[in-house]
């Protein structure tokens, strides 16, 4: 007998009022932003929601991959680490929901919604765009919750009899037919596996849909094949960064306690260390091509981040610090220390990886730095360099910033631990 059950828990009181309470904070610092009269609080509000939404909506996604290629590569060491990825989805329905923002704030974020893209009139005519990006989200929402209830069903054979109220209600809901554990089990590992196949390439083209359309639209000129694999990939790494600090900080909680062992612990840092090598290969695979073939309509997304400094024309000494201080150039560079340099060469031995103190470090470093990475994806797009050299102030840590970054941060935990409150067990759930 399987020991993958979910047994009845309760919802930790404190940790559920600390994230309320941060959604509160994002909600009003969202409706002050957008409800005001000063048009420029507007845009910013409405940017930085953009830039935490496309950061939480493809790390939760990322998160249901991270278990389909579990089950696709027929792992067995991850124990319960497969069901925190799980209910890391559980943020999906909220994501789809917070989507209908971006659409109401399309005047103050995408300048095509109003001025044509001169060669992009059909792919950027704003019905089109935001009917298709619609549909590939409903659909990568739809498949993602059919996976989480295909990997869930078999674990609740035994609550299903005990429970009552609504819990017991959504029980047999989710139960509706019931086999026998033993057969529930064997039809769900084989249904499972193959919508892994299927979650896999959805998330890969939903998201790159995504990229095209919310980030690459905003420099309408900028063109780039590998940009849209950059972004799902780091949706995939800022996951597993994520998994790990939930494992490490619940391991000696009574849901995991002596689950999340030195050798899981060695393997979550493998994937950090690994998948941030491949992250920056993307980044250097699109940067190199542009930086060889130097044109203008290419270069422009690179020096409104990087600034001039790392263009081929610059690649010299005199003026290098005054170049370093142009816009964004600080912000830019944090980031890729945070998500690539820091994690290489702190992870590069095996102890560093066993040890949690240090993983966990690198882990929160690299959420910190795929925050980042999202605002100055967004951001220099809407507002240039020149701009910020005129006078324009902008910051990643701003009361706005700061404030809906918080609401974003409680609704996926309140998600997060509303989905184990609704299947309790889940994440103490022995495999």
């Amino acid at each position: 007998m399987s020991h993958d059950v979910a047994t009845p828990g309760s919802l930790p009181k404190v940790p559920a009022a600390i994230f309320g309470a941060l959604v509160v904070v994002g909600a009003v610092t969202l409706i002050f932003g957008v409800a005001s009269s000063d048009a420029e609080l507007a845009n910013r509000t409405y940017r930085v929601f953009l830039h935490n939404w496309l950061l939480w909506a493809v790390l939760s996604n990322g998160a249901l991959v991270l278990s389909a290629g579990m089950r696709l590569t027929n792992a067995n060491w991850q124990g319960p680490i497969q069901r925190v990825a799980d209910s890391m989805g559980a943020y999906l329905p909220a994501s789809l929901l917070l989507f209908s923002v971006i659409y109401f704030g399309r005047h103050h974020l995408f300048e095509w919604v109003e001025h044509p893209i001169h060669g992009k009139e059909f792919w950027f005519e704003p019905s089109f765009t935001f009917t298709r990006d619609v549909i590939a989200l409903l659909w990568i929402t739809f498949v993602s919750i059919f996976y989480q209830y295909l990997s869930i069903r078999p674990m609740l054979g035994r609550a299903r009899e005990t429970a009552t109220g609504l819990r017991g209600a959504i029980y047999q809901r989710w139960t509706a037919g019931w086999r026998g554990e033993e057969r529930e089990r064997e039809i769900a590992t084989r249904r499972a596996r193959k919508l892994a196949a299927v979650l896999a390439l959805s998330y890969a083209i939903c998201y790159s849909l995504i990229g095209i359309d919310m980030i690459m639209s905003l420099a309408a000129e900028w063109v780039s094949t590998m940009f849209p694999a950059y972004y799902a990939w780091g949706g995939f790494l800022s996951a597993i960064s994520m998994t790990t600090v939930i494992c490490l900080v619940m391991r000696n909680s009574s849901a995991l306690s002596g689950q999340i062992t030195t050798s899981r612990i060695h393997d979550l840092g493998k994937m950090v260390f690994a998948f941030s090598i491949f992250w920056m290969y993307l980044f250097w695979s699109q940067y190199f091509v542009i930086w060889y073939a130097n044109i203008p309509e290419e270069t422009g997304f690179i020096v409104n981040r990087l600034g001039s400094e790392f263009l081929q024309d610059t690649w010299y000494f005199a003026g290098y610090f005054t170049r370093l201080a142009e816009p964004y150039v600080h912000v830019t560079l944090a980031a890729w220390f945070l998500i690539w340099v820091i994690p290489f060469w702190v992870l590069l031995g095996a102890q560093p990886k066993k040890t949690p103190a240090i993983l966990g470090t690198v882990a929160v470093g690299s959420l910190l730095g795929f925050y980042l990475e999202r605002y100055i994806l967004v951001t220099p797009s809407l507002i240039p360099a020149k701009a910020v050299l005129a006078g324009a102030a902008v910051t990643p840590f701003g009361a706005v910033e700061l404030g809906i970054a918080a609401g974003f941060v409680g609704l996926f935990f309140i998600c997060f631990l509303g989905f184990a409150k609704v299947f309790p067990g889940t994440l103490s759930a022995r495999s």
